[in-house]
């Protein structure tokens, strides 16, 4: 062998041993890997501890939702910032409703700041669990850097609410505005085709006028009268405030707030919306003088997340006859997505799996929609119709929105129970065929062809024919009266009584069960023990239906969900924090909001039950 063998021999030894060597590093960071994550999957933190004669801490985060919408658990860890967190309406009223026969839990502490968006109807729904845990001789503290306008509302059934010397209460009303882009869309040479039924079906509206008609101000001006009047007495009711200086911090506030030469905090203390100015450490300080210090320094308490994680959540449904609950939130739409809209083949399975289901005596659909696809809505309806045929008596249970689609979906149930400021009806049909012929043509582009038939194929390239707006505009009133000939039939009213509340207009709960769209006021626990009282059951266990999750979302879940409570996902639990949460820009998200409506549009017949004053719930 030559000496230039040898080398070379050698070098391939070195190189062969550095692979290997590389390999081993590999395997041994990846099986630790491997270790760490199955640690956190199957065994994970330990079980809290509810401490005994502590605090809840209630702190829910970015908007309060009936159901979680699916989020992609990577992307969330990643960049967390660009998702906005959501709390479940029940995991609020869960943990409330436990605690309040828990003798371990003496207080609740409302923490805030990290609210981004409440309904109304969910912030009564929350205020009534406070209420109710009040009354079993437990006290409530609120305490904010600042109160936005829904947030207070839920404050204000505290026993005592504290604010930061530098905070805030804003209370400015309701308003519905829109953005209209006909003066673009002509400039753009963008033809929008529209079909419509019904004096106040103001969907289309931002795409053929350029401000709100007179019928679409009429009621939206008495909707958003409405809801604040609601709101206003609510609060004055329970902070015990005189009316007319309630009316003059809220109609004239730019006047009371000279009167403190802009110390806005001063002016909340001054007209009785906050008790007390309290740095956060006082505050904790306050806290601990009723509850204890808790073992990491703070007050004595537990956040309503591990509380419920301690006393092992909802309990599962036993051997007793069982009433279903199935949540649908978002726009209608065809298909079987998860992403925040009700798909309607993915609902219609769940509808036919508790048809199925021998265990389950009642179904209570709890909707909070806008509406969507007229089709979609009527593939919902059928399926829960068949649901009643079987035996199975439905109700409806109508959270801050069940209009149009969502009124639709409703029209037949054996009842339908809905908040005082529901907003629902919207009982109308449109359809939007926009069309880019005059566009394409002004840079030189043309369509031209041959078809079988003057009707021919939907082409937003081409334009409409004639015949094709025809028909769309036939098939939008065929849809209106079958919405009409549904209601009528389903809320035994006559056909010229829907006819009169119907036409798109948009009404609150409050008015909908005085013209008998609805048969009562209340909450989704309501809606339980009517669909109970139907199927005449003394004794019962509730079943929430979701839809199954794929093995890899549930891996996925698990995963990121055990990094979370490691890393202290769970939220403070031993004093009050200031929120830190991010917003995108208002005409990013007006912006963004109108390109989810509009890809929401995908009913095959091109016929919508779509509410767009559903905008002015938060």
């Amino acid at each position: 062998m030559s000496e230039g063998e040898r080398k070379i021999g050698w070098f391939t030894r070195l190189g062969n041993g550095l692979t290997r060597l590389r390999l081993i590093l590999s395997n041994v960071l990846f099986f630790g890997f491997l270790i760490v994550m199955l640690m956190l999957l199957f065994g994970g933190p330990p079980v809290p501890q509810v401490p005994d004669g502590g605090a809840l801490v209630l702190d829910p985060r970015g908007a309060i939702v009936e159901q979680r919408s699916p989020v992609d658990p990577i992307q969330q860890w990643l960049t967390p910032q660009a998702v906005l967190a959501e709390t479940e309406l029940n995991d609020l009223l869960d943990a409330l409703r436990h605690a309040a026969e828990d003798e371990r839990i003496r207080m609740a502490v409302l923490d805030l700041d990290d609210l981004r968006f409440v309904s109304v109807a969910h912030a009564q729904a929350i205020g009534e669990a406070l209420a109710a845990f009040r009354a079993a001789d437990k006290q409530v503290v609120a305490y904010g850097s600042y109160y936005d306008q829904q947030p207070y509302l839920i404050a204000s059934f505290a026993d005592a609410i504290y604010m930061h010397p530098l905070g805030q209460v804003m209370l400015p009303g309701f308003s519905l505005n829109q953005m209209y882009f006909k003066g673009l869309l002509d400039k753009l040479d963008v033809n929008v085709h529209v079909f419509r039924v019904g004096r106040y079906k103001e969907f289309v509206e931002p795409y053929t006028r350029t401000g709100m008609s007179e019928e679409a101000r009429e009621a939206n001006q008495e909707l958003v009268d409405l809801l604040w009047r609601e709101l206003g007495s609510q609060i004055v009711e329970n902070r015990q405030l005189d009316r007319a200086r309630f009316d003059r911090y809220t109609q004239s506030y730019a006047d009371a707030v000279a009167e403190t030469n802009g110390d806005f905090a001063s002016l909340a203390v001054e007209y009785h919306l906050v008790d007390e100015l309290l740095t956060p450490d006082q505050a904790r300080a306050r806290i601990v003088d009723a509850v204890g210090e808790g073992d990491q320094g703070g007050f004595n308490g537990i956040g309503f997340r591990a509380y419920l994680e301690a006393v092992n959540g909802a309990p599962e449904p036993g051997e007793d006859p069982r009433i279903a609950v199935i949540t649908g939130q978002g726009p209608i739409v065809m298909g079987d997505d998860l992403r925040g809209v009700i798909a309607a083949e993915r609902i219609v399975q769940l509808i036919r799996r508790v048809r199925d289901d021998r265990r389950v005596a009642a179904l209570v659909m709890r909707l909070n929609t806008p509406g969507g696809s007229a089709f979609a809505s009527e593939l919902i309806r059928q399926e829960l119709e068949l649901t009643q045929l079987a035996g199975k008596p439905v109700v409806v249970s109508m959270g801050p929105l069940a209009a149009s689609g969502g009124y639709w979906i409703a029209s037949t149930a054996d009842a339908i129970v809905a908040e005082p400021t529901t907003i629902t009806g919207s009982i109308g049909v449109f359809g939007i065929v926009p069309t880019f012929e005059d566009s394409l043509a002004s840079i030189g582009v043309t369509s031209d062809g041959v078809r079988t038939s003057p009707l021919g194929p939907v082409n937003p390239l081409a334009g409409l024919s004639e015949a094709t707006a025809r028909v769309l505009q036939t098939g939008t009133e065929h849809a209106y009266r079958r919405f009409l000939n549904l209601v009528a039939r389903g809320r035994d009213l006559s056909l010229e009584q829907v006819e009169r509340i119907a036409q798109g207009r948009v009404w609150l709960g409050l008015q909908a069960v005085e013209l008998g769209l609805v048969d009562e006021l209340g909450d989704q626990q309501a809606a339980i023990a009517r669909a109970a009282e139907l199927a005449g059951l003394e004794r019962w266990s509730l079943q929430r239906i979701e839809p199954p999750l794929t093995p890899r979302e549930i891996l996925l879940r698990e995963l990121f969900g055990s990094l979370g409570r490691v890393t202290g996902g769970t939220g403070s639990e031993s004093g009050v924090s200031p929120g830190n949460g991010r917003l995108l820009p208002p005409l990013l998200r007006r912006l963004g909001e109108t390109w989810q409506a509009l890809q929401s549009l995908d009913d095959p017949r091109h016929s919508y039950a779509l509410c767009l004053s559903c905008a002015v719930v938060p």
